[in-house]
C-alpha cells in the first residue's frame, strides 16, 4: 500500500515537471453590424467584439489592437484598447476612419494579445462609400457648369444672328 501511495506521489510530482499542456479554449470574434457595412470616410466605424474562453479562472487583461487595411494591405488607422475578461464579454466599440480614405473594400483586423503567450488575430469587411453630400455638390456643380456653357452658347448664337 506504501509502495502505491509513493508510485501515486512521484507521478504527480513527475507530471507536474514535465508540464502538460492545458489547452483553454478561447474564442474571438468580430462582427459589422449591418448598418455599418457601408461607412463614409471620416465618420466613425462601429463593430461588435465577442471574446469567450469558458476556461478562465481568474480575470485577464487582453490588448486589444484595431486596424483598419485596405485592400492593399495597408494599415490606414489603428486604436489601442485594454480589456479585462473572464469567461465571457461582448462589447462595441469604434475607430474614426481618415476623411482622405479611398472608397472600396476595407478590413477591420483586431489583434488580441494577453501579457502571456496569447497572440490571435480576427477580422472582418466593410466597404468605405463617397459621403452622399459630396456627391450632391459634385452634381450642383456639374449642373450649374452645363446651365453655365448654355447661357454662353445661347448668347454667342444671338450675337451672331445680330451681326
Amino acid at each position: 500500500m506504501n509502495k502505491l501511495c509513493l508510485i501515486i506521489i512521484i507521478g504527480i510530482i513527475f507530471f507536474n515537471f514535465i508540464g502538460i499542456a492545458s489547452v483553454s479554449a478561447l474564442s474571438i470574434t468580430v462582427h459589422v453590424p449591418e448598418k455599418y457595412n457601408e461607412v463614409n470616410a471620416g465618420e466613425r466605424f462601429y463593430f461588435e467584439i465577442s471574446v469567450k474562453y469558458p476556461e478562465n479562472p481568474t480575470r485577464i487583461d487582453l490588448r486589444l489592437t484595431y486596424e483598419v487595411v485596405d485592400a492593399n494591405g495597408e494599415v490606414i488607422a489603428s486604436a489601442k484598447t485594454l480589456k479585462a475578461v473572464e469567461t465571457q464579454a461582448s462589447f462595441i466599440d469604434f475607430i474614426v476612419l481618415p476623411d482622405e480614405m479611398e472608397f472600396g473594400r476595407h478590413e477591420i483586423d483586431i489583434l488580441v494579445r494577453d501579457y502571456g503567450d496569447l497572440d490571435e488575430k480576427v477580422g472582418s469587411s466593410f466597404n468605405v462609400t463617397r459621403n452622399r453630400v459630396d456627391t450632391l455638390f459634385t452634381y450642383v456643380y456639374i449642373l450649374i457648369g452645363a446651365v453655365v456653357l448654355l447661357l454662353i452658347l445661347i448668347i454667342v448664337v444671338l450675337l451672331r444672328r445680330g451681326r
